[in-house]
């Protein structure tokens, strides 16, 4: 056995993977043409050898190589575990930077009346900003984009590391939960590139716009109140 937390099986099955995803460098990189001809030569032997010993002894040596690519990973000319939604990531990371409340804990149970200028905006500014997250979020987050890294998760679980498994579990979640969302996926799929491109920003815009709208409302409604304060002064 080459490694006593994963089998000799799991691991030949992962050096198979490392050969696809070398292949999609196979015509530009000469590292990846060398690995994917030596590894699949060494995994080639194994199934065709006929001597029990000599294919324990191959498998070993095959296993540890293909154990020590994977140690290297971040060096090979592969698409890596969860590369593909390294933009999303980094936009959930943003909210983890600021992750408090900034209001007491008792107003979540009890609102209260909405009745000035001041609150006005800041409700648009909190329901136009949580809008703007998610829909940058769906625009990250898709079923086609998911699909690479869910076989990492469904055929080598056992080689990502708890956080990656984890995440990606959640992240299906996510996407599963997108019945709900602004955004009507029948239409964007049936749209072109230009024309989803065009509605996403569209709608993007029109909330800022909301809030530079009441941002003036706002200014306004100050303006009125200072003036009122000082002709009463006079």
């Amino acid at each position: 056995m080459a490694s006593s937390k994963h089998s000799e099986e799991e691991i030949l099955k992962l050096g198979k993977k490392l050969i696809q995803e070398l292949k999609l460098e196979y015509s530009v990189n000469t590292l990846a043409r060398w690995l994917v001809h030596y590894l699949a030569e060494l995994i080639d032997n194994i199934e065709n050898c006929s001597s029990p010993k000599r294919k324990k002894q191959l498998q070993k040596e095959c296993c540890e190589l293909i154990l020590k690519l994977w140690s290297n990973k971040e060096f090979l000319p592969i698409t890596k575990p969860l590369e593909n939604l390294q933009p999303i990531l980094e936009i959930l990371e943003i909210f983890k930077e600021r992750d408090y409340l900034i209001s007491p804990r008792w107003l979540e149970y009890r609102p209260l009346p909405r009745d000035n200028a001041w609150a006005n905006f800041i409700y648009i500014v909190k329901s136009n900003t949580e809008n703007i997250f998610n829909k940058s979020i769906e625009i990250h987050l898709n079923s086609d984009l998911m699909f690479k890294d869910e076989q990492w998760l469904n055929e080598h679980k056992e080689f990502l590391t708890k956080e990656e498994r984890e995440l990606l579990t959640q992240l299906d979640i996510m996407i599963a939960m997108k019945g709900s969302s602004s955004l009507d996926s029948d239409k964007v799929k049936t749209t072109s590139i230009e024309e989803r491109f065009n509605h996403i920003f569209n709608d993007l815009e029109e909330l800022i716009e909301e809030q530079k709208k009441e941002l003036l409302r706002l200014k306004e409604s100050v303006r009125q109140t200072l003036s009122k304060k000082s002709n009463d002064k006079k």
